[in-house]
């Protein structure tokens, strides 16, 4: 008997690449990703917007056939798995019938490397030109650079999407090669990285430039981790790095390692956060003798632990800098003290508490019009999910 072989339907390539595409990371550490989804399509993946709001991408795919071997990814070259490919005409009209929906808001576009990389480049800008010109859409885009493309695809898609990202994956060659010994992290990630933020510098992108890193997969360290992140941050002017924590994968190399721990993830998003709006340096943070940041406490109060002479702060005189380094108090809360004081002194913990600041956080580490409150028997560890509400798509 002779077996048909059906072509396979446009909502199954969505549910297979939307599914693969989870690896990109949109702003959730997995420590607080959403438990139950809202949507049973794969291809919808919340992320965090402005003020915290939640934003739904639709973010695929535009194949999964690749060239490359990365020890780690469930699409590399000789992994035996389904394989599906959209064309730009198919894949711009698949996300603006959900887009008039009103299911999602915008489109996160990746794609893995095949039959090389600028053919792929083309076919995701391609995709992308099609729904600026034909359909007019004027929403927001975000576009994978792939390693190896030609840099003039850099201006190509620069023209036409609110962000441009490209994943270095790892800190340096050494780590990349315990990853991807295809790709060469100097000549085709990290200068491609230079390349699209000199763009992003002469022609400012609405979202900015980001990366993502993959977090546990080799010996990597946080410490060696933060020092680049902050590198990029200052040299590239990046609007984020992501980080992305190593989950095995079945039938590739590394699926005998240990998964990276959510906790490890959220550690770095909580230093990272510290790097870029409260003004500390890698250096002055704290890590253990492996170089990785404690995961019983949060890296601002495993740092203001370790600086007993900067403590306490008198509320009533501390200027912004110093208010912010203050465990329980953040940009927001520390702005509303100083507003607060032009009125009138704080005078107890209740006036400290009115602006928001986690009182028994900052316990221990401020007085209050000289009076000093000594912390609680034990401190704080957990983590507070709205420490993640700030971020941007």
């Amino acid at each position: 008997m002779i077996q048909i072989l059906k072509k396979p339907s446009t909502d199954e390539k969505a549910g297979i690449l939307g599914k693969l595409a989870c690896f990109d990371v949109t702003g959730y550490p997995r420590l607080f990703s959403p438990r139950k989804r809202a949507f049973r399509f794969h291809f919808i993946h919340p992320a965090v917007g402005e003020r915290g709001q939640c934003v739904n991408l639709f973010k695929v795919l535009q194949t999964n056939f690749c060239e490359h071997n990365c020890f780690y990814c469930v699409n590399r070259k000789d992994r035996d798995c389904p394989r599906r490919e959209f064309s730009p005409e198919e894949l711009s009209a698949l996300f603006l019938h959900y887009y008039r929906k009103g299911l999602v808001r915008g489109l996160f576009l990746s794609s893995a490397v095949y039959p090389n990389a600028d053919r792929a480049q083309e076919r995701m800008l391609r995709t992308i030109q099609l729904l600026r010109h034909k359909y007019g859409y004027r929403g927001y885009i975000h576009c994978k650079i792939l390693p190896g493309s030609d840099e003039a695809f850099i201006e190509k898609a620069g023209r036409w999407v609110d962000r441009l990202s490209i994943n270095l994956e790892a800190p340096d060659e050494r780590y990349l090669s315990q990853l991807s010994p295809d790709k060469a992290f100097r000549s085709q990630l990290l200068e491609r990285l230079q390349k699209i933020a000199l763009f992003n510098k002469l022609h400012p992108l609405k979202a900015g430039v980001t990366t993502q890193l993959v977090v546990g997969g080799s010996q990597e360290n946080d410490k060696e981790i933060l020092l680049l992140s902050q590198d990029l941050y200052r040299d590239y002017d990046l609007r984020r790095v992501y980080y992305s924590g190593f989950v095995p994968m079945r039938d590739t190399p590394l699926e005998g390692n240990p998964p990276c721990p959510s906790l490890r993830e959220a550690r770095l998003y909580q230093a990272d956060f510290l790097l870029r709006k409260y003004g500390f340096k890698a250096e002055e943070l704290i890590f253990n003798v492996r170089g990785n940041l404690p995961l019983d406490k949060d890296p601002k109060l495993v740092w203001a632990l370790s600086n007993p002479d900067r403590f306490p702060v008198e509320i009533n005189r501390a200027s912004l800098e110093e208010l912010i380094r203050v465990p329980g108090i953040g940009r927001i809360s520390a702005g509303r003290i100083i507003e607060q004081r032009r009125q009138t002194r704080l005078r107890d913990l209740e006036d400290l508490r009115r602006s928001g600041a986690v009182v028994k956080r900052a316990r221990g580490f401020i007085t209050i019009g000289g009076r000093y409150f000594p912390p609680e028997k034990r401190h704080d560890t957990g983590i507070n999910r709205q420490l993640f509400l700030w971020e941007e798509i």
